[in-house]
């Protein structure tokens, strides 16, 4: 059973007990009242009737006889219907409208009377009995007031309690009804907002709008949705991040693997010199090496947003021959010409991630149909400027804002032919970040491309 009918039933209820005992004990007290005030006042009557009837005892003689015709006359003054009865309680004299027995006479006196309620004929009567003695005559007076009006008074005002009753327990009702839809409303809505919060839509709240029990029962509410969000983006953002890491590891497997097969290659198909040899070797240890620690530092970079990363003090000489060793088997493979016009300088650069930014780059002038590729590098207003520049298909200008959200390609089917998935690029802008700097591109559609970075140069004094 709901919650609404529970409480509209549990009120109606209490409302239609409490107003039955109510009207039940108001109609008992007033009618008990009455009766004690109607027999107040038959007993008052009863003494002045008793008080006549010993006046008239003193007009007859002593001992003697009532005569018949006189009782009756006595009784017609009297306040109600009378009976008269002898010292030996033989009935001398009655005009009670029904029989009324003789225990009532068992326990009265000159001074005390008895009384009883009875019915006689079809109404209800006060019955008083009472003994009284004059002129050595003694008397038995029975004496009835009709209480009728009372038991009418009683059925009346019955009548009137179950009319008030209804109309009373209809109007609490509709009463109850409003006050149970506005307590259970905001509960109501609390369940269908938790059904919301359990098909996904993390973001809706109640609102609270009173200060009571409901109120902080509200506010309570939307703290736990508060968390419940918080959590479920926060699990959300871990799974995003580990997609991001694989996707993105996966994509920086591609260069140094190509390269790791092409230098295996000559080793194993070419005549090699010592020294070829032992260069091919180095090449390939270093893009293993490069790749095992490459992977740790994506998880801290991807998975973790970790911003801290030590800059060291590299030589672009020793930084640009080494990217142009591990990219050797690529650029052969696609017959490309890399050129390299860079200035020496000492700068600070993460040497893994630098060299993944740098991979990326010249992964996308090759992807871009280039025949030619050029790194050059220069002081520019403090800080060293890389810029890589290729003569590919190019970009519309109005990509260019776009090239770095992650997975977004230009050409779509140039990309999935190449297996691409626009990674690459955010990947860079990332790294670039790290280094305090941004990537800068400038293309012409079918002219080619241009991006631009700068680092900061190092305070290292070596001769160079």
């Amino acid at each position: 059973m709901r919650l609404f009918a529970k409480f509209f039933l549990c009120a109606t209820t209490v409302i239609s007990i409490a107003l039955l005992v109510s009207g039940y004990l108001l109609i008992t007290f007033s009618h008990e009242s009455a009766v004690k005030r109607e027999l107040e006042r038959a007993a008052t009557q009863f003494q002045f009737d008793k008080f006549a009837v010993q006046v008239r005892l003193l007009s007859i003689a002593a001992d003697g006889e009532i005569p018949g015709g006189v009782l009756s006359a006595w009784a017609s003054d009297l306040s109600g219907f009378a009976a008269f009865f002898a010292y030996d309680r033989t009935l001398l004299y009655s005009n009670l409208p029904g029989e009324t027995g003789l225990a009532l006479l068992e326990n009265v006196s000159d001074t005390a009377h008895a009384y009883r309620f009875q019915t006689l004929g079809e109404d209800s009567y006060i019955v008083l009995a009472g003994r009284l003695t004059q002129n050595n005559i003694t008397l038995y007076l029975v004496v009835a007031t009709d209480i009728t009006a009372v038991g009418a008074l009683r059925e009346q005002m019955t009548q009137s309690f179950v009319q008030v009753y209804f109309i009373t327990l209809i109007s609490g009702m509709v009463v109850i009804m409003v006050l149970s839809a506005f307590i259970t409303g905001p509960i109501k809505k609390m369940s269908k907002l938790a059904a919301q919060i359990a098909r996904g839509n993390y973001n809706e709240r109640l609102p609270v709008v009173s200060r009571d029990e409901i109120g902080a029962l509200s506010n309570s509410f939307n703290l736990m949705a508060d968390s419940i969000e918080g959590k479920i983006y926060e699990l959300l953002e871990n799974a995003r991040q580990k997609e991001d890491f694989v996707a993105n590891f996966a994509h920086e497997l591609k260069t140094p693997l190509t390269s790791v097969i092409g230098y295996a290659d000559m080793l194993y198909q070419k005549d090699l010199t010592p020294g070829q040899t032992k260069d091919a070797a180095w090449y390939i240890l270093n893009e293993g090496l490069r790749l095992e620690a490459l992977s740790l530092k994506l998880m801290d970079l991807i998975v973790l947003n970790r911003q801290d990363f030590v800059l060291e003090n590299i030589s672009t000489e020793e930084l640009l021959t080494d990217l142009s060793g591990s990219l050797m088997p690529v650029l052969e493979e696609n017959n490309i010409t890399l050129k390299i016009n860079a200035a020496p300088e000492y700068i600070l650069v993460e040497y893994d991630l630098f060299k993944t930014l740098m991979l990326n780059l010249i992964d996308n002038a090759i992807k871009a149909g280039c025949s030619t590729v050029e790194i050059t590098g220069k002081q520019v207003s403090g800080r060293y400027e890389i810029t890589v520049i290729d003569n590919g298909r190019g970009m519309p200008e109005a990509e260019l804002a776009r090239i770095t959200e992650a997975f977004y390609v230009v050409d779509k089917s140039r990309s999935r032919r190449q297996h691409g998935a626009g990674i690459g690029l955010a990947l860079a802008a990332k790294i670039a970040a790290i280094h305090g700097s941004t990537l800068q591109f400038d293309s012409i559609k079918g002219s080619g491309t241009m991006v631009k970075t700068n680092l900061a140069i190092s305070a290292y004094t070596e001769d160079i």
